[in-house]
């Protein structure tokens, strides 16, 4: 009971802190807070960063079941209901009242228990960062590039087509080489913790996930446009009715025309999909037999999952927010099995994961940070959540009750 007072308490004080109505007295109790630990103190510099309680007041707003929460949040303690929908300037005035409440009462008795600040002192010293834009580009006759920003080499591959690497993007435009020669193919490759974007000749783009491969050639000359992906990427597709475009990601076939759509499929998850945010795509799931199953038509906002033991496709909403969020930069986990999230984890910050016996891999996580941050962030909000801990031990994280 003492704890959840203290919790409370602190909660209070922030808010008044964002809203400027702190005593003199009120404002001591808080700096001594503060001072306590390191935790303490990094968890202050998050609720009082604008651009930080902008984000979760969007967040918050956007979703409709967290919406409803929000509001019956806001009644219960200012007294008064919220409107169904806020512009954010507006509602930053209520994040003041109720985003302490929410992400420090939220985290509830476990972040200022004994058990929580033994947990984050874990990871005090652990400073891991992704490694950001990097690729390796192979060439049709073998050759292997390292790409990274400072990497400015200009290439001509044997059909003419001019390759150039600027600003973190590969560009190719056709050329006029021997047009009679066979389809030339490149291999853009991301390691764990990279990521990469490319225009290819026919002016679809494509941002590159980390530990990911994308095959393609070098120009489009036959009836179809086709690639070929490992991992994870977004398409956005230069129309072309003529010349439909093709993505074969394993067993998954996704046809367009002209769209935006993300796609995931991952040696290692049990699952593909494809999230569709803009045009339609026809999906297609070829079996073990290698005939191709009965085919989907997706709608936007909607997404393909195919599970990779049956080869079934199920179609449901999606979060497009949340499926596009590793290409602006950011994590957003929408009520995310923990199994799936330190998948995502591993690959980005280049890590291996370990869970120790009893761990609820299936337990699910709803939150957001941004991709760049280093990744005790990120540990340190599902901690939060009291379900699980983290260590480290020669660059393996492991994953404890």
């Amino acid at each position: 009971m003492i704890q959840n007072e203290r919790y409370y308490e602190i909660a209070g004080l922030i808010g008044k802190f964002l809203r400027a109505e702190l005593s003199s007295e009120e404002a001591a109790q808080l700096e001594a807070w503060v001072a306590e630990s390191d935790e303490n103190k990094k968890l202050w510099e998050r609720l009082t960063n604008p651009l930080y309680l902008e984000e979760q007041v969007q967040y918050w707003e956007s979703n409709k079941d967290k919406r409803i929460y929000w509001k019956r949040l806001s009644a219960k303690i200012t007294g008064k209901q919220l409107p169904g929908r806020m512009v954010v300037h507006k509602a930053l005035r209520y994040a003041a009242i109720l985003l302490p409440f929410i992400l420090i009462c939220g985290a509830g008795w476990y972040f200022f228990s004994g058990q929580g600040q033994k947990e984050t002192k874990a990871l005090a010293n652990v400073h891991i960062l992704p490694q950001g834009k990097v690729a390796q580009l192979t060439l049709a006759n073998g050759k292997k590039i390292n790409l990274t920003d400072s990497l400015q080499e200009a290439i001509t591959e044997k059909d003419g087509t001019k390759v150039r690497n600027h600003s973190s993007a590969l560009s190719y435009v056709s050329g006029s080489g021997d047009l009679h020669t066979e389809t030339l193919y490149n291999t853009l490759v991301t390691p764990r913790g990279g990521e990469y974007r490319i225009e290819l000749s026919d002016g679809t783009k494509v941002w590159l996930n980390a530990a990911s491969s994308l095959r393609y050639p070098t120009q489009f000359n036959g009836k179809e446009r086709k690639v070929y992906l490992s991992g994870e990427a977004y398409f956005e597709v230069a129309k072309d009715a003529a010349h439909p475009f093709m993505v074969n990601a394993d067993k998954m076939d996704i046809t367009v025309l002209g769209t935006k759509f993300n796609v995931s499929s991952y040696p290692d998850d049990p699952i593909q999909k494809t999230a569709l945010a803009e045009g339609s795509v026809l999906i297609n799931g070829v079996g073990q037999s290698a005939e191709k199953s009965n085919g989907v038509i997706l709608k936007p906002g909607y997404e393909a999952v195919i599970t990779k033991n049956d080869r079934k496709i199920q179609v449901n909403k999606v979060n497009i927010e949340a499926a596009l969020a590793w290409k602006n930069g950011m994590f957003i986990f929408d009520s995310e099995s923990l199994g799936s999230l330190m998948r995502k984890l591993s690959r980005w910050y280049n890590i291996e994961v370990k869970y120790d016996d009893g761990v609820d891999t299936l337990f699910h996580f709803t939150g957001r940070i941004r991709r760049y941050e280093e990744i005790t962030g990120i540990l340190h909000l599902i901690e939060l959540t009291g379900k699980v801990g983290f260590t480290f031990k020669d660059n393996e994280l492991h994953v404890k009750k």
